[in-house]
């Protein structure tokens, strides 16, 4: 009796402390798996390689909270994009926040942007200012080369803005606040002008050999002809001799 009393009680207990464990280990995140997840995901792009911040601002040390985090990265606030729970994870959000948390919070910070002069085009500046550059360098050359040109696909609004709103694998979404349709308009004119660019400086195909007369089969059986002949004159010649 006293066995299955203590049966009863104590295997609720030891369940409800591994809950307990469970909870907390959630809550507070494994620094060494988040250190690996921010080294693979896309957030070193915009928070720096060690959270130091770059286009965005710093993760590092910065003091929030877990919840702060996923809150942010599920609504986020200003110009940050949208990750939904099936490109990163609670846990792995949380994982990452508790390394960021043992790293030093930088001094100061200036967010870094793509100098682009005013006379170039709207969408190229665009392209700088929604921090396009942080994920796709370079203006994006290689992955329009890459999506566009190699693929011999052309690029259109409604294209960008598929991909803005409702974006394949792991690009961030961003709303019609964030970038609007018009906007979208002018960042696929943009890439449609970076399209030609690396039209304009591929390779020129290898030209074609030149094609050369097939006249060997003819010049060979002018020279057995001769040959036969001079066979034939010289036999000739001996038979008179005699």
């Amino acid at each position: 009796m006293i066995k299955r009393m203590l049966i009863v009680t104590v295997v609720p207990l030891l369940l409800i402390a591994a809950l307990a464990a469970t909870v907390a280990a959630q809550s507070t995140g494994d620094p060494v798996k988040g250190k690996a997840a921010w080294d693979a995901a896309n957030c070193k792009s915009c928070h720096g390689p060690n959270g130091e911040g770059k286009f965005a601002g710093p993760r590092a040390g910065d003091g929030k909270t877990a919840a702060d985090w996923i809150k942010q990265v599920r609504t986020p606030r200003a110009n940050m994009p949208t990750y939904s729970v099936e490109q990163i994870s609670d846990a792995t959000l949380t994982d990452m926040w508790a390394y960021m948390q043992t790293l030093p919070k930088p001094t100061s910070f200036t967010a870094y942007s793509v100098p682009v002069p005013a006379t170039d085009p709207v969408g190229k500046q665009l392209w700088s200012q929604k921090r396009c550059e942080a994920c796709h360098s370079n203006f994006g050359q290689a992955m329009i080369k890459a999506r566009f040109v190699d693929q011999n696909r052309d690029v259109s609004t409604e294209v960008v803005l598929k991909q803005l709103r409702t974006p394949a694998k792991a690009m961030p979404s961003f709303n019609a606040t964030q970038v609007t349709d018009a906007q979208a308009a002018e960042i696929a004119a943009f890439i449609k002008t970076q399209i030609a660019a690396i039209k304009a400086t591929a390779a020129p195909a290898a030209a074609a050999p030149v094609t050369v007369p097939k006249t060997g089969g003819d010049l060979s059986l002018l020279a057995l002809g001769g040959l036969s002949l001079f066979v034939l004159g010289a036999g000739l010649a001996l038979r008179a001799r005699r």
